[in-house]
């Protein structure tokens, strides 16, 4: 289908255009769901919302733009509003974490090694996860984190910088380091 036409009908309400980006996008933003919560019925209600949101927002999409970017935003906008709705998680403020440099964490794309960090990621409490997914996957700074989450910019990198040092804990417990990484890749 064009993608013009398609912008178009979509944004007039029709019926067709929104199914067809609903079968093409569902997918992938349901994974966006799923980061955010542990469980798939949860998730499922946040895609729902969300694409309600998609149709009755359509008149504020601009064709130019590709319409897949604008969902996206969408859908983590609705995951994010969704626990800051139910209050689920507590976020904490300890500035003394700072003391600790802060490490980047650098993984190879290899299937085993994504299988274990998206299960390493489930584990993670939710404020942890939140703000991993918000500040890592999402591109958000840690000013429209606390913005999103109502919290100050330190509680922000505190719980992203606890969230990294519980996945590098929980990698290594995995027994899958960079070392390791490399060692499998056969560098």
């Amino acid at each position: 289908m064009d993608k013009k036409k398609l912008a178009q009908e979509f944004i007039r309400g029709d019926k067709a255009a929104f199914d067809w980006i609903y079968t093409n996008y569902a997918k992938g933003m349901y994974a966006i769901c799923l980061r955010y919560t542990k469980n798939q019925d949860e998730a499922a209600d946040i895609l729902q919302e969300a694409f309600i949101k998609v149709y009755e927002k359509r008149s504020l999409f601009n064709p130019v733009y590709e319409i897949g970017p604008w969902v996206k935003r969408i859908v983590i906008n609705q995951a994010i509003n969704h626990f800051r709705s139910n209050k689920r998680f507590e976020l904490v403020e300890d500035d003394s974490y700072f003391e600790e440099p802060e490490e980047t964490l650098e993984i190879e794309d290899l299937n085993n090694v994504r299988e274990a960090l998206v299960t390493i990621l489930q584990e993670l409490p939710e404020g942890y996860r939140t703000v991993f997914n918000m500040y890592v996957i999402d591109n958000l700074t840690h000013q429209e984190i606390a913005e999103y989450l109502g919290v100050s910019v330190n509680t922000s990198k505190t719980q992203l910088l606890k969230a990294r040092k519980l996945i590098r804990q929980k990698l290594e417990e995995r027994k899958i380091t960079r070392s390791s990484i490399k060692d499998e890749q056969g560098i």
